[in-house]
């Protein structure tokens, strides 16, 4: 059986670090049957560069802005049956930011965690991906 495949723009998952914390947002997703524990991430908006999507992100899901950014890589979301690419980044120095509407489909709480077990608490692929890198980085 073909699977087709998705058109999805290009995406950013921000590892956001606040000494030993790692902020994480918590949201309902229609193919999982209770909230995922994920990182801020999105798309890409026609003409936005993949680091202007991380801090418009960064600050809609969390209320957070970064004074210090690192690009950490990126990688296929899931080229079997999706054209997504991820660029992840890592964000430090947080500070709060005004706080942006969500969409009306979104629930999120932004949730921190301690960063030692965080690579087991993360429920989405994209998120632990992420996280890999980051921690390889180190």
């Amino acid at each position: 059986m073909d699977v087709p495949l998705v058109d999805h723009p290009d995406s950013v998952v921000i590892v956001a670090v606040e000494g030993d914390q790692l902020l994480c947002v918590r949201q309902s997703r229609r193919g999982a049957n209770e909230p995922t524990l994920e990182l801020p991430s999105g798309k890409l908006e026609p003409g936005e560069s993949p680091f202007e999507a991380a801090e418009r992100e960064l600050a809609e899901e969390c209320a957070f802005g970064a004074d210090e950014w690192h690009e950490l890589g990126s990688f296929w979301a899931v080229p079997a049956y999706s054209t997504e690419f991820v660029h992840v980044y890592e964000a430090r120095d947080l500070r709060a930011v005004a706080t942006v509407p969500l969409d009306e489909d979104e629930d999120i709480e932004v949730e921190r965690i301690p960063l030692v077990g965080s690579l087991e608490r993360l429920s989405d692929a994209i998120s632990v991906g992420a996280l890999a890198l980051w921690l390889e980085a180190r």
